[in-house]
């Protein structure tokens, strides 16, 4: 009688259990973001940078809007591409284009040209602005978002990070767990914020 009681229960658990959703949990599901909080203070440098089209582009000509900032380089082969592509499909996911900026780690072979190549490959031409200048100009944003840049013998700092509509940095992706479903979570959400 023991016997069957415990059976009973344990293919009970197992109805249950095999009900639940078996979607893998999110980066942070237990938060508001999926990605990483950043810090409070940290915040957009005052910049001024040109685009592959040479455009200028300011930092004072951000504010409004949430944006993406992912730091990339032309040549890569690997991270910065599939990081592109993440960006691509969320901004797919959630219906609509936010501001994306791909600021260039690599100054010395980051050319105008070279960065309409880019992305031309990664079909981003019209929906993503990727800003190159000397090491001097990209410095002061490479150091307010934690970013090493590519140097012979050493892998950039590979990460996608979220801008709220002040200017402030909010949410961060190391490369390693940007996920499309992850990114277009916290879009949505920082889009919802800054309209509300």
């Amino acid at each position: 009688m023991i016997t069957v009681a415990i059976c009973l229960v344990a293919a009970l658990v197992g109805i249950v259990l095999a009900g639940r959703d078996e979607e893998p949990q999110t980066v942070g599901a237990s938060s508001a973001w999926a990605g990483a909080s950043r810090p409070r203070e940290a915040g957009v440098p005052d910049f001024t940078l040109r685009d592959q089209d040479g455009n200028t582009v300011r930092a004072a000509d951000l504010r409004g809007k949430p944006a993406v900032f992912a730091f990339i380089y032309s040549t890569c082969r690997d991270t910065c591409p599939a990081q592109v592509q993440t960006i691509r499909g969320a901004m797919d996911e959630i219906g609509h284009d936010v501001p994306v900026y791909g600021v260039s780690v690599d100054p010395a072979n980051d050319t105008p040209r070279s960065a309409q190549a880019f992305l031309l490959e990664q079909k981003m031409k019209g929906r993503m602005a990727f800003l190159v200048g000397s090491r001097e100009a990209l410095a002061p944003v490479w150091r307010a978002f934690g970013i090493a840049p590519q140097t012979e013998g050493r892998e950039h700092s590979s990460y996608t990070v979220l801008v709220d509509a002040q200017g402030r940095q909010r949410v961060g992706f190391p490369a390693g767990v940007l996920t499309q479903r992850d990114l277009a979570h916290d879009l949505a959400q920082l889009t919802a914020v800054s309209q509300g």
